[in-house]
This record gives C-alpha cells, structure tokens and sequence, in this order.
C-alpha cells in the first residue's frame, strides 16, 4: 500500500536564519517543505511554477509577490508565523502549538508525524470542538474593527466566531488572509459538515447562504440570503442562537444599515449577551447605534474593550483552564 504523501509548503522568508528555523520546525511536523527561498530574485513567474499545498510567507516588508500570491494563488497564502522565541523559552512549544493550529486547518495533520509537536498533541486536541459561539458582525470599517478585536484576544480561549462581513464577494477569500495576519486566530472560509472549534473564526459566504445543523455542523445552501444584505446578518443571528444557545453571544461592529436589530432584540428576550462597537471607535458608527438606540446592547467600548470583556465573560461563564 502506497502511503499518502505528505502536504507540501513552500515558504517564502526574507531572513536566512528564521527561513532555516521555518523549514525544520515544518518538516518536524511532518510536512514537506518543497520550497524554501528569499524574495530577492525572485519572479511572479517562477512562484507560479511552484506546486504547492499552500504558502507560508514571513516577509518584514511589502512585497509584490505578497500581494501576487494573494491575488492569485490558487492554494492558501499564510501571512506570517510570528516572531520566533528561543528553543529554550517557555514560549517555544507554545508558538509551535499555534503555527501548527494555523496549518491544520489549512492542510490536515501529515500522513506520518516524523517528530513529536511537544505539547501541541494530536489534532483533535489542537482543535477541540467549540464549547462556545459568538457572532461578530459588521459592514464599513468591519474589517479594520474585528482585527483589532482579533489581536487583543488571545486565541486559545474555549470560543469560536462566525464573522458575517457585508462586502463584495470578491473580497471573501481574502478576509482570512487580512483578519489572521500576526494573530493565532484560524480564520477560515466554510465547509459544508465541518464543525467550528475552538480558536476558529468563520467566515460567512457571500453568494451561498449558511446554517448550523442541531448538532453544530456547517450547513451551505446555494438559496440567496433572504433580505437585501448578504450575508444577512439577522439570519445569522437567529442561526447561531439557534444552534449554540445559550452558549453563543453577538458583537455588532462598525457599519451601515440596520441589518440585525431586530434579531439582537429576539437573542435579548433569551438572555444572551449583545454588545456593540462604540460610536467614538467605529469608522460607521449606524449599525452598532441601530442596536443600542434600541435597547439590545448589552455593553459598548472600542474593539479591544470588547475582547478585554469577552476574555473576562468567557472565564466568567466557562470556567475552564485557558
């Protein structure tokens, strides 16, 4: 029997140093690094040449191949593992426990683990199912308002979010790319049956409509989102309540329109938290006032007062070991 190969990276790194501490820490993980290389030199042609199962780029500058490779690499692009500590530190296996959780996702465990992840353990200890599901919604100055969110929050906290983004559907397989960059969190686009986990951002489609089966699994439907928004953000809302109650809650980031007041009303009526970004914070402060003009916010603050809340409610109210 012909064992499976093992998923190939190819890794684009300015700094030899940290290019080497890549590939060995990738190739421990039982991957296969079929490229290993500096921006210097280097053409949009000859990446495109290269057969990869996805891209890994540390780059400490803008790079036209960065932005080519986003644009149209037909596998995925991640943006940065972090600064690297000292093999000796105490925050060495921790970082490989979180480049690793960003590479699961993306590419599945290895066929053969050829080295011990230290602590980082099997994959379904990596990525245990989510005990706890908040939206996080927004449309102008979405994007900007939820990554300040993400990078204050630490990513292994027992939640996961559903992001529903009013924006262009060409812009949908980026987000993941803009919102994960120099932050733990997974952000991910939707496979239908998958299960959220914990440290996991999803984000919701555009053109195809999502829900969650009682059981919490991801549902796809090419039927539109119904109302004039896509994604529409109250049929997330009640989706999500729906599936994960009371264990979920909704934040409701900068935006136009009113899109979801009506279902934060309804989350209200069963006790489950709402909050809103703040007016001084929010490049469009309509949607999240929309909420709290209504009487359905719970708590309002900058996105990082939020995930300082959040980090304090999810200890409060799940109380597990962080």
């Amino acid at each position: 029997m012909i064992e499976p190969a093992a998923p190939a990276i190819a890794l684009l790194a300015g700094k030899m140093q940290k290019r080497q501490l890549l590939q060995e820490v990738l190739e421990g993980f039982g991957y296969r690094v079929i490229f290993a290389g500096e921006p210097e030199g280097l053409t949009c042609a000859s990446l495109e040449a290269i057969e990869a199962d996805a891209w890994l780029l540390e780059l400490e500058e803008e790079s036209e191949l960065a932005d080519w490779l986003l644009e149209h690499s037909p596998v995925p692009v991640l943006l940065g593992a972090g600064e690297i500590p000292h093999h000796e530190s105490e925050d060495y296996p921790r970082w490989k426990r979180r480049l690793a959780a960003k590479l699961l996702p993306l590419l599945g465990p290895p066929p053969e683990r050829h080295q011990e992840l230290g602590d980082t353990g099997t994959p379904s200890a990596v990525l245990p199912s989510a005990r706890c599901v908040w939206l996080l919604a927004a449309s102008l100055g979405g994007p900007a308002a939820v990554k300040r969110f993400l990078d204050r929050l630490p990513a292994d906290l027992p939640v996961a979010f559903v992001y529903a983004q009013h924006i262009d559907a060409g812009f949908e397989t980026q987000l993941p790319t803009i919102l994960g960059r120099q932050n733990a969190w997974r952000v991910l686009n939707c496979v239908s049956g998958a299960h959220l986990h914990d440290g996991e951002v999803l984000v919701a489609p555009i053109r195809r409509s999502l829900g969650f089966a009682p059981e919490g699994q991801i549902r796809l439907s090419d039927t539109p989102w119904p109302g004039p928004y896509q994604p529409s953000i109250e049929t997330l809302l009640d989706s999500v309540a729906g599936a994960f109650a009371p264990a979920c809650g909704a934040i409701i980031f900068s935006g136009m329109g009113e899109d979801g007041v009506e279902a934060c009303g309804r989350l209200r009526n069963q006790g489950i938290q709402v909050w809103t970004q703040d007016a001084a914070s929010a490049t469009c402060a309509v949607m999240p006032q929309a909420v709290a003009d209504a009487g359905y916010s719970c708590r309002q603050g900058s996105p990082e007062m939020l995930a300082d809340a959040l980090r304090y409610w999810v200890a409060q109210e799940w109380p597990v070991a962080l």
